[in-house]
């Protein structure tokens, strides 16, 4: 009676488990080929724990439970699951919850705020990218520590190796100066830089273009987000580049947007350093 009662448990275990397998967690659609856990597929496919998704040489749009929309970009490759997506390849664009998130060679992204959005990309197999739209979104280490936070503006990025590697900084704004003698660099998407460099007083007021590196283990002031030495700074002609428009380099490429990204860089914990006036 007793190894009856235990057949009948594990029948009804695997039953219940046979049936949670086979609920949907969402669908993807595409406007061209994909393949689904290997099936090659046109259209809409319904999604499951753990399906695979690759596209081709077409973008594909996934929408999940709870609000979560995920987009990939073409020749990308995930693995889908109830609370997270696996990137093993690709760019990903994701938006909703903070419930949900992206893991990527080893690093765990997700929002930290309602009506976030972010792209993440993994287009080398040892280098992770975190570029925050809206909102902002916690970097995770495989132990769970966080690492890093992608504010709005702010592009990073993590080398498993080494961690977070991309300390250049780009970006066009305006300079202004406190009462102290600090010089502030002011985005049009409402980043906040301290700045360091020579003949800064020239460039007060003015629309310009400032690259540079992130001084690590340098506090700002407490207005800034971080400090940034400034390599080059230039006026630039804001009727070239269009009044609705920002221009922005992303790792030397030039980029235009209509919404705009101001390219940040890693999270470090920093001094005050005032600029030379």
């Amino acid at each position: 009676m007793k190894r009856k009662l235990q057949a009948l448990v594990l029948l009804m275990c695997t039953m219940t488990y046979a049936v949670a397998s086979t609920v949907s967690i969402g669908t993807v659609s595409a406007r061209g080929d994909m393949r689904v856990d290997g099936n090659r597929v046109n259209g809409n496919a319904t999604l499951f724990d753990g399906s695979v998704v690759e596209t081709g040489e077409a973008t594909a749009d996934l929408r999940l439970a709870k609000g979560i929309e995920l987009t990939l970009s073409p020749n990308s490759r995930t693995t889908l699951h109830n609370d997270y997506l696996l990137l093993e390849r690709g760019e990903t664009e994701m938006s909703g919850p903070g419930t949900y998130k992206v893991e990527a060679n080893g690093l765990t992204v997700a929002a930290l705020e309602s009506h976030s959005r972010a792209v993440i990309s993994m287009k080398t197999a040892d280098t992770v990218e975190v570029a925050a739209l809206n909102g902002s979104f916690g970097i995770r280490d495989d132990k769970g520590a966080l690492i890093s936070t992608a504010r709005p503006g702010r592009s990073l990025k993590f080398s498993k190796q080494t961690g977070p590697v991309h300390t250049s900084f780009s970006g066009v704004g305006t300079v202004s100066v406190d009462k102290e003698g600090y010089y502030f660099f002011f985005t049009e998407q409402g980043g906040t830089f301290q700045l360091v460099g020579k003949d800064l007083k020239d460039f007060l007021g003015y629309e310009v273009k400032v690259t540079g590196t992130v001084q690590t283990g340098v506090k700002p002031v407490i207005t800034a987000t971080e400090v940034v030495s400034v390599s080059t700074i230039k006026k630039i002609d804001v009727a070239a580049i269009g009044s609705s428009h920002t221009a922005l380099i992303v790792s030397g490429v030039i980029v235009v947007s209509s919404a705009g990204i101001a390219v940040g860089v890693m999270n470090t914990t920093q001094k005050k350093n005032p600029a030379s006036p």
